[in-house]
């Protein structure tokens, strides 16, 4: 018979909490040190769980970055606004904001290390990039059928125009630059996107329509 000292207790209950724990301590080291100075032990530490803990849940670290880049949602416009310089004055607003954060420091990095590391961060990326194209590409389409920019125009051109000059403007600027930056945002977002349509013949919906108009 087994008496109280001896018999087996319960293990310790699950913890409900851990996964988003793991996932946001996983986003913030790695935007702190990239893959190179990426390790279980300093996501343990930041998470406070144990090492047995995380291993149960995912048996590498590649596993842990591979799940932690799928759970950052990227910011992106539902609708357009039936305007492509309005829809690109907002995207660019947007994306200047999202590189200042942890999420947008994360994506530059996997952007890149994915270079070094396709077969670890290149599906990630192709994932995470996958539903902000399809739905930006859709932006330049309907500015075509509108009339707004010529058949024929690329929409991949158009887009990694703005957005390349935005990142680059981003990685370019001081750290101690960055709030003016921030506060000059829209002004900034309307000296691209209009540099870009101007070269690609853009005409505003309504000066499409006019000119449809006068010529049927």
């Amino acid at each position: 018979m087994k008496t109280a000292s001896t018999t087996s207790r319960p293990g310790r209950p699950p913890d409900p909490g851990i996964e988003p724990r793991v996932l946001d301590a996983t986003l913030q080291i790695y935007a702190e040190v990239g893959w190179a100075g990426f390790t279980m032990d300093a996501v343990a530490r930041r998470a406070r769980v144990g090492k047995a803990a995380l291993y149960r849940r995912w048996e590498s670290k590649e596993k842990l970055i591979v799940e932690a880049l799928a759970s950052i949602t990227m910011p992106v416009m539902a609708e357009t606004t039936g305007s492509l310089r309005e829809d690109l004055l907002a995207m660019c607003v947007r994306t200047l904001k999202a590189q200042q954060s942890r999420d947008g420091l994360v994506g530059l990095r996997a952007q890149i290390e994915a270079k070094f590391y396709p077969e670890l961060f290149g599906q990630a990326m192709e994932d995470l990039g996958k539903q902000w194209r399809t739905l930006s590409r859709r932006l330049v389409l309907l500015a075509i059928d509108r009339g707004e920019i010529p058949q024929g125009t690329s929409p991949a051109l158009v887009l990694d125009a703005v957005n390349g000059i935005i990142v680059n403007h981003v990685l370019s600027t001081p750290i101690d630059r960055m709030p003016a930056l921030l506060e000059d945002a829209p002004r900034y977002a309307e000296r691209v996107v209009d540099f870009v349509l101007s070269s690609i013949g853009y005409r505003p919906a309504e000066a499409a329509l006019d000119t449809d108009g006068a010529r049927s």
